[in-house]
Order: structure tokens, then sequence, then C-alpha cells
């Protein structure tokens, strides 16, 4: 026993390590030397100096940023071991994908930003985009809808054009281009990269001008086979809403308003039981705590030649509004085989959805409800189809109880394949072809049932009711082919290097649809929903639409050294969109770089480890207007009744609608780039700098025709009376800064700090003569086209900003009345008072004037991850400033008389409010959407993620489990702002109703517990 444990001791002693470590033939400063699994550690000075004291037999870990760690057994004696780390290839020579190849990073000349799919995979969401939000400067996602399923927007670099339909970039996954966004599980993307200037985009010419984001599915490697799996569940919470009154509140206003017009209140004469009621409406479509799942695997592994990889993920989401959810199926299988000068890649992508979208004006039709009036659980039914609601107004009570028996469910699959083929002919040439083919349909049927109201004498009440059901059924297919033939030739000559990039591709998009419905008599059998068990048919509506694209691309890359860098590249396209004289359109790019650290007189600045300065000029196109826009078209709908008397015959009828500009061409933008790339201390830190302006010319703008034109038609704004046309100019001037910090403690603290600063100044800067017009906006669904617009077109001012008429507090006095009255000889006291800014004794749109706009003055991303031995930390936040947000929700309920402000509105016994008196009247000057009274201030800060993971030890018992990681998410945990609506990042169109809370889907905060095995 003696000599064992003078063994123990001897084996066991205290001894001391120091040496110089070095990488690249220099000493490192901060170099991390750590004892594993303790927190016993050092760091080297900064000549590269170290020593440790540890036990003989330990394990020494040696790490530094940009080179390849060793790990080290603490000798048995003192003693001095210097260390030298290799430069780690796979950070230093990183490779980002720039269109129709690839580049080394510090040989990029353009502004080309690469994000990998551990990013992506922080925030727990169906849409990519949404975990893009605050992670790239210049990159702009904002909420579209907010209902699950809704794919957020993006704008790279502002606004890429005044028509709601064509702001998006264009998505480009496995080289094939998309139709739109490809709805891609983010568990299948391996990295994403977005062209944001021009001259990276342009090479894909006509589309380019929105920027461009390359996806890269994920892909099989070498080596024993690997599998993943994934899931996490999770519950989302209703963080906001508008205030409404309860019924005592409630009484009182009304009783107060009712007052106001002379009258005493009706509402206890129609309600005799409206004291006992104290109903949330709201409340009731609301489905707090909704529960949403993901499950994803992931099977990857291969040979030398062949590796294979396929994913299978699984989303579901329950709405937090009744009647409304999403969930998808997503499949994807990759295979990549490599032999010789042969390679060949393929990727087969499946896809199902199934989305059920709340019912229209839900929100607005619940806090129209008084909460005096019986709940809607408490409703009698009078048979299947049939209830009796026992209110004063049945009408208006059944707006609500009618739509929640609709259902409005709509089913889409879709497939992509993309097939590479290519075969280097000679050294350094080879030869690509690409053929891709994305398919995609989907059918939407939206049911509305029988519905008969009974009042409270059990009759029939035949305004409030549906006597016949309806059933309609929109079928769409759509079909996208795309050959590209592509000729690649790279050399290197000493210390000169360059590549030859030729491209001739196809492209073809064919799109078909086709609605029909029939309407059931009272007595059928409406549960059997189908067409043919229809009394009588709905007129059917039918649209096909081709289009086809044409591209030829020539780019040349030279760079000397890897120091001097140039790009250059020509592309031109043909569009069948636009006239056979306009169809073509060619877009030049040229951008230089050069690598200034690799210079001499550099090589004595040694904390600086990367310095590049890039600029770029380009043009690129617009072509996103619908097909057949240069060219009149005779149209249906239009019927027409022949001979008289008892022999007139309705006949169908055909004419042209609408008239066209057949000159119409591309929408051209010129973009310019100035940016700098700066590395430090061993890339530790690293800094982007982009300055950009984008000037757009030959717009295409829907042109608004005069009622003369005979193009007017009711109920069909911005339908018949507008024709596309090349017209006006805009401008978007910014600044885009990212900044990252990255290192390790002496205790073994990973870090990483991400920030991003983008700043756009959008202004349109001609509208072809008009100063402010191309009117939109309207904050309110429900009351159609009696609404006022809020948001215009202005020259000099951005697009999409709200022109409002200035209020100017309220009535409150004789005085103040008897003054109003020679501008509204309306007024009364408790009205609201507005400037009359051009001084004509009226208030009109002509006192309209610039009251702000939905897009922020800028944006603040900022980013932490940490990692501490077996435990992982991430924070995301967002910090939006200067946006302004028209509350809709607040203007409704105004309206309405429901919100709680107008429990403390202006009465002689309240004489000092400031809140106008509810006059019963929803289109009260009070409380017009022309009012600026309910525009706030849409500046926030929010923190986007929370995430705390822990993973469990590797041990013997698990040996086949690799990784075995649980952790717990919070998503949207907290939001500071002064906006008292839903959610002040409301995105909407992206121009007209950006900024326009129109009672949008609720925001939600989400936690979520997950689990991710590797084996």
């Amino acid at each position: 026993m003696l000599l064992c444990s003078i063994g123990i001791v001897h084996a066991q002693q205290t001894v001391t390590i120091k040496g110089v470590i070095k990488g690249d033939g220099e000493p490192l400063l901060g170099a991390s030397v750590l004892v594993v699994g303790t927190n016993n550690g050092t760091v080297s000075d900064f000549d590269g100096n170290y020593q440790l004291t540890a036990v003989s037999g330990q394990k020494i870990s040696i790490t530094y940023l940009g080179f390849v760690g060793k790990v080290i057994t603490m000798p048995e004696n003192n003693t001095t071991l210097n260390i030298v780390l290799e430069k780690d290839a796979t950070q230093l020579d990183e490779v980002v994908v720039v269109g129709y190849g690839s580049q080394k990073k510090k040989e990029v000349t353009g502004a080309v930003v690469n994000i990998d799919s551990e990013v992506i995979s922080k925030t727990p969401t169906s849409d990519v985009g949404s975990a893009l939000q605050g992670q790239i400067a210049g990159v702009d996602v904002q909420t579209s809808g907010g209902s699950p399923g809704s794919p957020a927007n993006i704008q790279i670099r502002g606004l890429g054009s005044i028509s709601p339909n064509a702001l998006g970039p264009l998505y480009v996954v496995d080289g094939v281009p998309y139709q739109g966004n490809p709805n891609i599980a983010p568990e299948q993307i391996q990295s994403i990269d977005v062209l944001k200037d021009g001259a990276s985009a342009a090479i894909y010419g006509t589309r380019a001008s929105n920027g461009v984001i390359l996806i890269t599915t994920k892909k099989g490697e070498e080596g024993k086979m690997k599998v993943s799996f994934s899931t996490y569940t999770g519950i989302q919470n209703i963080t906001s809403g508008t205030p409404l009154m309860n019924t005592t509140q409630q009484l009182y206003e009304n009783q107060k308003a009712s007052e106001a017009k002379g009258i005493d209140s009706p509402i206890l004469r129609f309600n005799s039981q409206g004291l006992d009621n104290n109903s949330d409406f709201v409340g009731d479509v609301q489905n707090n705590n909704a529960v949403m799942s993901n499950y994803n695997l992931n099977v990857s592994g291969g040979t030398k030649y062949l590796t294979l990889s396929l994913n299978t993920n699984y989303f579901t989401q329950d709405g937090v509004l009744i009647n409304s959810g999403f969930n998808r199926l997503s499949n994807r299988i990759t295979g990549e085989y490599k032999k010789g000068k042969f390679k060949a890649f393929a990727t087969i992508g499946f896809r199902q959805d199934n989305k059920e979208t709340e019912p229209w004006g839900l929100y607005e039709y619940a806090i129209a409800q008084g909460p005096y009036q019986a709940s809607l659980s408490s409703l009698e039914s009078r048979g299947d189809n049939a209830v009796q609601i026992p209110v004063q107004n049945a009408i208006q009570y059944s707006y609500l109880s009618q739509l929640l028996q609709n259902e409005n469910k709509t089913k889409t699959t879709a497939t992509n394949i993309a097939v590479n083929l290519e075969y280097e002919i000679l050294k350094g040439l080879k030869y690509k072809i690409n053929l891709g083919s994305n398919n995609s349909n989907y059918v939407n049927t939206f049911y509305k049932p029988q519905y008969i109201v009974y009042d409270l004498t059990g009759n029939i009440n035949p305004g409030a009711s549906r006597p016949n059901a309806f059933l309609n059924e929109n079928y769409n297919w759509q079909e996208r082919q795309t050959v590209e033939n592509i000729l690649n030739y790279s050399r290197s000559f000493g210390k000169n290097n360059f590549n030859l990039l030729g491209v001739i591709s196809y492209e073809k998009y064919d799109y078909k649809q086709v609605g029909v419905g029939v309407m059931y008599s009272a007595d059928a059998n409406s549960a059997l929903q189908t067409l043919g068990s229809g009394s009588e048919s709905i007129a059917p509506s039918s649209t096909n639409n081709t289009s086809t694209l044409t591209g030829k691309l020539v780019r040349f890359q030279y760079n000397y050294d890897s120091k001097y860098l140039f790009s250059a590249s020509v592309r031109r396209d043909g569009s069948s969109k636009f006239s056979p004289k306009n169809r073509y359109g060619t877009f030049p790019a040229v951008s230089l770089g050069w690598n200034i650290d690799k210079e001499d007189f550099m090589s004595n600045i040694k904390s600086i480890s990367g310095l590049k300065l890039r600029a770029s000029w380009a043009e690129v196109g617009n072509q996103n207007i619908g097909n057949y826009a240069f060219t009149p078209t005779i149209e249906t709908g239009v019927n027409y009744v022949f001979n008289t008397g008892a022999s007139e015959e309705l006949n169908n009828g055909f004419i042209q609608r609408r008239y066209v500009d057949p000159n119409i061409k591309w929408e051209t933008t010129i973009s310019k780039n100035i940016g700098l790339d700066l590395g430090m201390f061993k890339n530790r830190l690293n800094v982007n700098l982009d300055l950009y302006e984008n000037d757009k010319k030959d717009m295409l703008l829907q042109e608004r025709l005069t009622p003369s034109s005979g193009t007017y038609q009711p109920r069909a704004d911005g339908v018949y009376d507008v024709r596309v046309t090349n017209a006006g100019s805009m401008s978007n001037k910014g600044v885009e800064l990212g900044v990252q910090y990255r290192d390790e403690t002496n205790y073994g603290l990973k870090y990483t700090l991400n920030g991003t600063f983008t700043k756009n100044v959008n202004t349109v800067t001609d509208l072809n003569g008009v100063d402010r017009g191309y009117a939109n906006g309207r904050p309110v669904l429900s009351r159609g086209t009696n609404v006022d617009y809020t948001t215009y077109l202005a020259e000099g001012y951005r697009a999409g900003s709200f022109f409002l008429v200035q209020h100017d507090g309220i009535i409150k006095t004789q005085d103040q009345l008897t003054a109003y009255q020679a501008i509204d000889n309306s007024a009364q006291l408790g009205d609201m008072m507005y400037k009359d800014v051009n001084g004509d004794n009226k208030i009109d749109d002509n006192d309209r004037v610039y009251s702000g706009s939905g897009q922020a003055k800028f944006n603040v991303g900022f980013n932490i991850n940490l990692d501490y031995r077996n435990f992982d930390f991430t924070a995301q936040t967002y910090f939006s400033y200067g946006a302004k947000v028209y509350n809709g929700s607040k203007l409704y309920a105004y309206q309405a008389g429901r919100h709680l402000d107008l429990y403390n509105m202006w009465t002689p016994q309240n004489p000092t409010s400031d809140v106008p008196t509810d006059r019963q009247n929803a289109f009260a000057n009070s409380i017009r959407a022309r009012s600026d009274y309910f525009l706030e201030d849409g500046t926030y800060f929010r923190i986007r993620n929370l995430t705390l993971g822990y993973t469990v030890p590797k041990t013997k018992e698990r040996a086949k489990i690799e990784k075995a990681r649980v952790y717990l998410t919070a998503v949207n945990p907290f939001t500071f702002t002064k906006y008292k609506g839903y959610n002040p990042d409301i995105g909407g169109d992206g121009i007209f109703t950006r900024g326009v809370d129109v009672g949008n889907y609720p925001f939600t905060r989400q936690f979520m517990l997950g689990l991710q095995l590797d084996f």
C-alpha cells in the first residue's frame, strides 16, 4: 500500500511548463492555455510567452482565433515547451457564394454577406426571413401580417420599387431562381449569401434591383453516417391589444354621448339583461397560449465519391386567433458525385403546407360589440344552422358570429428539383449545365355555411341571417423551368489569377388559376361541402399566364497576388413582359478591391490582420409587372342584352376595359457602393462599412387615369383606372456598419459580439409632374371606401409617407367654438379642431402635411453569443428608430365608441379632457382617418431571442451519441415602445401600408423547450 501511494503521488505531482506560442512565424498575443475541464489557465503575453502550473498527466488545450488548436499532455517534470499553431484555412480562406460560383472572402469586391446555419437556427421560426432580422446591415426585415405561416417582408437597401408586388429580393436556391419566397424550412439551409450592391447582383440582370439572396441547402459529407434529430415545443402569449371599456364604463359613456345628442341612452331598453353581462368579445376570438412545435431529422454521410443528405422537417403552429393555424411537412434529399473531371449534384425538395386563415376583419368586428351583450358562448342554438341572438343590433352582432362559422383553408404542394452537371474539358476550363424545375399548386377552400338568426320574439331576422350556404374553390398552378449553360475558365500565371465566366440561360414561368363556386339552397345538406351538391353555380373565373426570360452573361474576375482585385460583368436580358422593341436590356457592372494589408508598408502594423477597400458601380433592372401590360386585352365580365321586349336575351360580353402604354421598358437602378473591410487583432475584431447610393429611373409606375377616360368602376379602385408606364425616379442613400468581436478568456469562456447599424434615406425625386398623389393606406378594413387614405407618393419625401390633417386640440370653450365655426359651421363643443394650413377657411386634402413615414430612420441589431464548458447562451436584440405607425385599431375603436379613452371624453362635466366627444357616428370629423391624432411613434427596442443551452457531457455509456443538447428559448420576450397598438413592427405591403396598423394579427412572445441529438 505504501509503495502504491508513493506511485500515485509521483504520478500526480504538480509541475510547471513555460515557453513561447507562435503562429505564422510571429508570437501570438492572447493565446489561451487551459487545463481541460477546469478553470486553471492563462494567456500569452505580447511576446507570446506563457507559464502554467498543473498536475502531470492532465490535458492542456492551446487555442487562438484563426489557428488550429492543439491539445497536449502535462509532462511529469518542469519543462520549457514552445508551441507552434498552424493557420486555420477554414477561417482565413472563408468562401462565399457570389452567384454562378464562389470566391474567397478576401477576394470579394462587392457587398456580400454570409450567414451560416448556426445563426439561422438561433430563432425558432417557420420563416427564414424572421431569423435574419438584425443579423445583416442593410437587410430590413418587417412583419408582414403575423398570422401563422406568413413570411416576413425583406427589403435590401431600401425600397426597390414603388409597386408593392416588386419589393422583395430574388431568391436563388442551389443555383435555381425562384418565383418569390421559396419557403424552405430553415433547418434545411446550410448558408445564406446576400448580394447587396448592384455589382454583385447585376449577374442576375433584370431581377436584381432588390438584391439577391442565395440559399445553399445542406449536403452530405464524406465519412461515417451521421444522424441528427432536433425538436422544440412552446407556447405563444399575446402581449398587447386595444384597451376597451367594460360594461359599467360603456353604459356611462353611451349615456353621455346620448345626452350630447339630446336623447337618452337606448342600451338597457333593448338589452334588459345588459347589467348582467360583461362580455369580452376580443378575448373570445383569441387563443392565448397557442402551441407551436417543430421536428427535424437529418441523415447524411458518404464515400470518397458520393455523398448523400436526407432531411425531413415538420412544423406546426396554432394561431392565437381562432380559426387560424399553419403546418408544413418539408422533405429534401441531396446527392453529390465527384470523380476525376466530372461532378454531379442533384437535390429534390417536396413541401406540403396547410394554412387556415382567420376571418377577414375579425378584430374589428370583435371590437365593435358592446360588453353588455350576451357573450358568444351563451348563444342558444335553434337547430344545426340557426341561433338566437338576444341583443339590440343583431345585424352587427352577426357580422362577428357569422364569421366564426366560416372556413378558409389553403393546401399548397410544391416540388423543386435542381441538377448541376459539370465536366472539366481542359485544365481550368469547365462546362456546367444547371437544370431547375419549381412547381407548386394550391387549392383554397372558402366555405360559408347557412346561418339563420332568430330574435328575442322568435322571428327570423333576415338582415342578420345568411339563408344560403356558399362554397368557393380556387385552384392555382405554377411551374418554372430553368436551363443555364455555363462555361468557366480559371488560370493563374505567377501572381496573376483570373476567371472568365460565360452564361446563357432560359427561364419559362407558367401560371394558371381557376375559381369555381356554388350556392346551396336553404334545405340542402351543405355539410357535404362539394361543388356537385350545390343548387346554383357561381360564375367561374380563370387566368392563364406565360412569361419567358432569356439571359446572356459575361463576367471577368482578376486579382494580382490577392492584393489588387477587379471584376466586371455584362448581362443582357430579354423578357416577354415588354413589347418586342423594348424587350431587351443590358446591365453592366464593375467593381474594384484593394487588400491594403498585403502591402509592404503594412507589415509592421501587427494589430491589423486584414484591410480591404472596395468600390463598385452597376446598372440593374426590374421587370416585376403583370404579363401583357404592354398590349390591349379583351376581357369577359361585361354581359349585354340583345333584342327587346319578351325576346330579350342576356349574352356573354367581351370588351377592352383598360388602357396600356405599348412603350414600357425596364425599370433601371444605377447602384454605387464604396466599402471598407477591417480585421484587427488576428481577426478578433472585424468591421465592415459600406456607403451606397441607388438611383432609380424609368420607374414602372401605375399611372392613375382621369375619370374622363371611362375606366372608372365602382369598388374597383386601382384595377381598370390605371396603366403601367415608365415615369418618375427615386433614390436610396445609406450607410451600413457591421462589427464583430470574438475571443476566448483564459478561463475558457468563448464569446462573440455582433452589431449592425443601418440607415437608409429613401426619396421620391420625380412623379412625372405629380407633386403628391397615388393615395393609399386605409387604416380600417371593414368600412370600405368610406375611410380616408393616409399614405401618398410625393416628390421630395419617402415613398408611402403619411400626409395627414393636423389636429389642434378640443373645442372646450364657447370662444373657441365661435372661432372654429368659421372653418366648420357644424362643429360643436367637444369636437376636434384641425389646422387650416392653407388659410382657405375649410379643412380638406389641401391641408394635409407631411407627418412622417413608416420607414425607420435607422435600425440597430446587437447579438451576444457565449460558450462556457457545456453551457451556451445567446441574446439577440433589435432597435428601430424613427418610424411612425398609424393606429388603425384605435381609430376603429373610437369610431365604434368602444375605446377606453372615451370613458374620459370631453363633456360639460369633464371640460378639460383632450379626448373628443363620441358623436355616435363612425365618420364624424373628429375621428376621420385623415387626422394625425391616431399617428404614433413606432420606435421600439426588442429583445428578439434569449436562449440558454446545456450540452450533456459525452460518456462511454453514450458513446454513439455525439451530442445531446437541451435548451430554453424565449422569442420576443420583451418589447419597449411608446406605441399603444398591437405591434410597432408593421411591414404591410412594404410601401403604402407600411406603418399602417389595420388591426394586424396579434404580436406574440414565445417560450420554447428544445432538444438536439447527434448520432
